[in-house]
């Protein structure tokens, strides 16, 4: 059987990148030669593209039409009024796709079924999080992807839940598909300070790996660094990720006013993006990995923190519980104090560094999970191709 995996994810939104390499690895591990893996890749390079072909059997660049030709024009009104994508199942008919896995498709291709990852509802749950016209949008693609769609893959029962909620009619499309985050064997064979030295780190400080977009929940973190300064307790947190958030492009220069307003500078490192290797070193040498989001469709890094090995602090919210990561402390991602004195406790009683029994623990139960991921995947795959 050989799949069609749409690219998606960049510097902006690496869960893109991520949530396809964790779908692909375990589809590696469980189906080795059984299953053809084809990146369909856009006309440009990508970060994608870069971190993903390297799990690929092939790499199947999609070319478009040249703008204000006919062919172009007959593409896009194909493409507009009737929702098929014309060029892109001939190419996909050529190369013996069965099957084709991406980001809300809104085309269809004649002959190939399609399995369209929805990844959450935050817009329907937050709406002050996001302008009019952005809720409008999303309620469109997501309308059409629900129709046109042979299946929905969803990461959680939340996101089902909701999907089941707000499309009744295509409640039978959806399924879950749980993610385990595969860890490379390369990770234990280094000590964690190798990279921690190379940021200037502190041997013990908390990790928190998230974008820094509003809902992320970055201010309530650090303003329980701040309350528990004045409690006379120093805790050290590293942030690493994409410093932007396009729907609230004040919002970064805000928090680093805070941040000093608050005079927690010296407590607070933001390291921007680094490599995806560094950020396991970061999580094993970390007391603790902590996420303060106030909405996810999964929680990447929660994902992550559990395959390592690693004790979490999250925020208590669907996606998160529902994942049951061993080792967690939940707190309600909207009470500081809440917050701060579940931060002060691990503090206090962890340890920095890699936890040797639970990292044993994580590695052991690992072939599993991604083998029930990757059943999962194909359970959706083999219904449609054979329907």
């Amino acid at each position: 059987m050989k799949i069609g995996f749409r690219l998606t994810g960049g510097d902006e939104w690496q869960a893109g990148i991520s949530y396809l390499s964790v779908l692909l690895h375990a589809l590696r591990q469980s189906y080795e030669d059984r299953v053809k893996i084809c990146l369909l890749a856009p006309g440009n390079k990508s970060r994608a593209l870069e971190d993903l072909s390297p799990m690929a059997d092939e790499v199947l660049p999609i070319p478009t039409f040249r703008r204000w030709t006919i062919s172009w024009g007959i593409d896009c009104a194909m493409k507009r009024t009737f929702s098929r994508d014309l060029l892109g199942a001939r190419i996909l008919r050529r190369h013996k796709i069965d099957a084709v896995f991406g980001l809300c498709m809104q085309c269809r291709y004649d002959g190939i079924p399609t399995l369209s990852w929805v990844y959450d509802f935050q817009h329907v749950h937050m709406p002050e999080m996001f302008s009019l016209q952005e809720r409008l949008m999303r309620d469109w693609v997501f309308s059409q992807t629900a129709r046109l769609s042979t299946r929905i893959i969803v990461t959680s029962d939340a996101v089902k839940k909701d999907f089941d909620s707000f499309f009744p009619k295509y409640a039978h499309k959806a399924k879950v598909l749980k993610t385990a985050s595969y860890i490379p064997q390369s990770v234990y064979e280094i000590q964690p300070q190798s990279i921690t030295r190379l940021y200037q780190l502190p041997e013990k400080f908390v990790y928190l790996p998230n974008q820094f977009w509003k809902h992320k929940n970055h201010e309530l973190a650090f303003e329980a660094v701040k309350l528990l300064k004045d409690r006379g307790i120093e805790v050290f947190v590293v942030c690493s990720g994409y410093q932007g958030d396009y729907r609230h492009p004040d919002y970064f220069t805000d928090l680093l006013r805070k941040v000093s307003d608050w005079r927690i500078g010296d407590q607070i490192k933001l390291l921007g993006l680094v490599p995806r290797d560094h950020v396991f070193q970061l999580m094993r040498q970390s007391v603790c990995v902590l996420n303060p989001s106030l909405f996810e469709g999964l929680g990447l890094s929660v994902d992550e923190g559990r395959s390592i090995g690693k004790k979490l602090l999250l925020s208590d919210i669907p996606a998160h519980r529902e994942q049951c990561a061993p080792q967690s402390v939940f707190f309600d991602p909207r009470n500081l104090e809440d917050l701060a004195e579940k931060l002060k406790a691990v503090w206090h009683d962890t340890l920095p560094g890699p936890h040797a029994e639970f990292e044993i623990e994580a590695r052991e139960s690992f072939p599993q999970r991604s083998a029930a991921c990757a059943e999962s995947f194909m359970a959706v795959v083999r219904e449609v191709a054979s329907g």
